[in-house]
């Protein structure tokens, strides 16, 4: 019995120990075929398009400097080319305000017919009496800046007809009248009126829309000078991506040479490939950035002329690597900052504006307190009835006595009734006194525009502040991007030697294509980040130059041509 389960169990054992002699062999062979199936080669063809070896991605184009791209952006960018108007529709608001010290002339004709009862009842008289005028007038009225006073000259002529029982004139009886007239506004409207205070405000409003223009100029010139530096960036990302892919190309065609000899093994070969596919990846990323740039500069310095199939391309002539500033004084900068920055300026305009709009709204608290003038002739003239219905003689107690006609004026003398020692001159001085009461749409806007003035001062407090904030994180920046610059170039200096160390290490067979592209990945993103430093840099440069106001000035930018509209 013992020995029946002996066999058993050397038989269980023979059987288990073929089955996994065979499970190995079928792993090996497994391993075998894997190994032969990864080696399925898909970059070994020649590629095209911007894999293509010596792919044109950044061609020869338009030769472009920072001082040129800026020149173009200002004649040509629409956003700036919006913004011009503004200065002059306020401009235009301005001098508009000053139309309402335009001299009004004013001119009337009539024509009249009033007809009267009588109120006597004289035999052989018409039962009522009917009177036909016809006349007019002309004049001028003028306001006077500042005070609010008005004065104006009026003169009037009518021949009047009547159908009367004792009439004066045998035909028409001709009046004529020439008057001065003169307001003066003692309390309300006096200086704080309506018409001064609106040459006042449009004038504040005329200098704040030119300070508008300048923060969107700024802003430009600042956006086009970080266009230009972008696509200068992103052109040394195409070149050190596409020299990237070049070399990962060579270690795989050195891999392929190795293994065909037997030096290394297949899977060395996969690794070689995959780091070609991972350079060409890389170069249709940076590629598509680069065109994105320079459709970005494009769009910056020629406005509408981007259009749908577009194939121009700028080449940037500066060098990135020319730096200068190493320190920066932030004091002086603020100050620079607070003298220059359009934004200070505008909400310095906006609390000027609020100071007139009180003083105006204070005045109208004001009772109205009105002296008004009048001063002027009037001549009379026309034919004289010389038969009067009641006559007068020479002598009155003796009826036989001859009729005194009435003295003639003839038309022509009218006027010259005004300016004799006798003539019929009259003067009216009137003054009107008047308030509302208690006057609270008055008082109420008092309150309102003290509450503005107090929040534009706010207003001044806190864009001071953010001055101040912003120069001191353009000077931090800048200075930060400099010491950048100066450790990505440490670092890509060490990442070339370890990579020139590690191929030297490959040609003696103690590494590997991997460590290699391991090694050359590092040297591609110290290179890369090498570029993104002197990027940096250039943005905080202009950035440094927007926060303290002086970008125009850096750039030789006149804000009077700038400002002149190009269409």
């Amino acid at each position: 019995m013992t020995r029946v389960r002996e066999g058993s169990l050397v038989a269980t054992a023979a059987f288990v120990a073929v089955g996994l002699t065979f499970v190995a062999s079928a792993a090996l062979a497994a391993d075998l075929s894997a190994e032969d199936a990864l080696y399925v080669s898909q970059v070994s063809v020649a590629t095209e398009g911007d894999l293509a070896p010596e792919a044109e991605i950044v061609r020869d184009g338009q030769p472009i400097s920072i001082a040129e791209a800026i020149a173009l952006s200002i004649r040509n960018n629409l956003d700036i080319e919006v913004a011009r108007f503004e200065p002059l529709i306020a401009e235009a608001d301005r001098q508009g305000a000053w139309g309402s010290y335009d001299p009004t002339i004013n001119a009337d004709m009539r024509y009249d017919v009033r007809a009267n009862p009588r109120a006597n009842n004289f035999p052989g008289q018409p039962p009522q009496n009917r009177d036909r005028v016809k006349g007019g007038g002309v004049g001028i009225d003028q306001l006077i800046p500042y005070i609010g006073a008005s004065i104006g000259f009026r003169y009037d002529a009518a021949a009047t007809r009547t159908r009367s029982g004792i009439p004066s004139y045998k035909d028409d009886q001709i009046d004529s009248s020439l008057f001065f007239t003169a307001r003066i506004p003692l309390a309300r409207g006096l200086i704080w009126n309506t018409a001064w205070t609106e040459v006042k405000t449009s004038a504040i409003a005329s200098a704040g829309a030119r300070y508008d223009f300048t923060a969107t100029l700024m802003n430009t010139v600042q956006q086009t000078v970080d266009a230009y530096w972008s696509l200068v960036a992103a052109r040394d990302q195409v070149r050190v991506s596409q020299k990237s892919l070049e070399t990962a190309r060579a270690l795989l065609d050195q891999t392929k040479t190795q293994y065909e000899v037997g030096v290394v093994s297949r899977v060395e070969v996969v690794e070689a490939e995959a780091g070609v596919a991972d350079r060409e990846f890389g170069v249709i990323t940076t590629a598509n950035d680069y065109r994105n740039a320079q459709d970005a500069l494009i769009d910056a310095v020629l406005g509408p002329e981007l259009g749908a199939l577009t194939d121009l391309q700028f080449a940037p002539t500066e060098n990135p690597d020319e730096r200068g500033t190493t320190s920066v004084d932030v004091g002086e900068s603020v100050e620079t900052a607070f003298a220059k920055r359009p934004e200070l300026m505008r909400v310095k305009s906006d609390i000027e504006r609020s100071e007139v709009s009180l003083r105006f709204a204070k005045n109208q608290r004001l009772p109205q307190f009105d002296v008004d003038m009048r001063y002027g002739y009037t001549g009379l003239g026309g034919d004289p009835n010389t038969n009067p219905a009641f006559p007068t003689r020479e002598d009155p107690t003796d009826p036989t006595s001859p009729i005194v006609l009435p003295p003639q004026i003839d038309f022509d003398s009218v006027d010259n009734e005004w300016f004799r020692r006798d003539g019929a001159d009259s003067y009216r001085v009137q003054g009107t006194f008047s308030i509302p009461f208690p006057n609270t749409t008055a008082r109420k806007r008092v309150v309102r525009n003290e509450l503005d003035l107090r929040r534009a001062k706010t207003l001044k407090s806190r864009q001071e502040q953010s001055i101040v904030l912003e120069v001191r994180r353009a000077a931090r920046t800048l200075l930060a991007s400099l010491q950048g610059i100066e450790a990505a170039e440490r670092r890509r200096l060490a990442a070339e030697e370890q990579l020139r160390a590690e191929r030297i290490r490959l040609e003696h067979g103690e590494s590997t294509p991997f460590e290699v592209l391991q090694r050359e990945s590092d040297l591609v993103e110290a290179e890369s980040q090498k570029i993104n430093a002197l990027r940096s840099y250039r943005l905080a440069e202009v950035g440094l130059e927007r926060a303290t106001g002086t970008i125009l000035d850096d750039h030789a930018v006149v804000l009077d041509s700038a400002s002149e509209p190009q269409q």
